[in-house]
């Protein structure tokens, strides 16, 4: 029996990159988020979390893109230099782009957008392919 695999908003990932250690925003963003990577990398060091809403991850795009907003807006004074040190800071927004499905759509608002842009943020967007072996391990 085959089904239909929609097409589906994944997840939200603030991606963080700097010269310097991250850690004091890891420490931070760690409270209220899952940190899924903290670490060097070639050119320094990257952050990347993902929004913990309630208690678990959160499939609304809305939901994801204001828990972060407004984690940034409480940011504490002594993370600023911090989080202005960063050379890259970017909303990687993840979707699945499914087989055979009825068009996805996804909004943010303009106050969303302006929110970001003030920020610095960048916004990427990752489409991730069907997987029939994940499709097939859900069956």
């Amino acid at each position: 029996m085959s089904s239909v695999q929609s097409a589906a908003f994944l997840n939200l990932d603030l991606e963080l990159e700097s010269k310097s250690d991250l850690s004091p925003l890891a420490e931070f963003f760690a409270l209220k988020n899952t940190v899924l990577y903290h670490g060097p990398i070639t050119r320094g060091y990257r952050l990347t979390v993902e929004p913990i809403i309630r208690g678990a991850l959160n499939g609304d795009i809305n939901q994801c893109t204001n828990h972060l907003l407004n984690l940034l807006a409480k940011l504490p004074p002594e993370l600023v230099p911090v989080w202005e040190s960063c050379r890259s800071r970017l909303f990687d927004y993840g979707f699945d782009v499914g087989v055979e499905s009825a068009p996805l759509t996804a909004e943010l608002t303009s106050t969303q957008l302006l929110k970001t842009a003030k920020l610095g943020l960048g916004i990427r967007v990752t489409m991730y392919p069907y997987r029939a072996e994940e499709a097939n391990a859900k069956n």
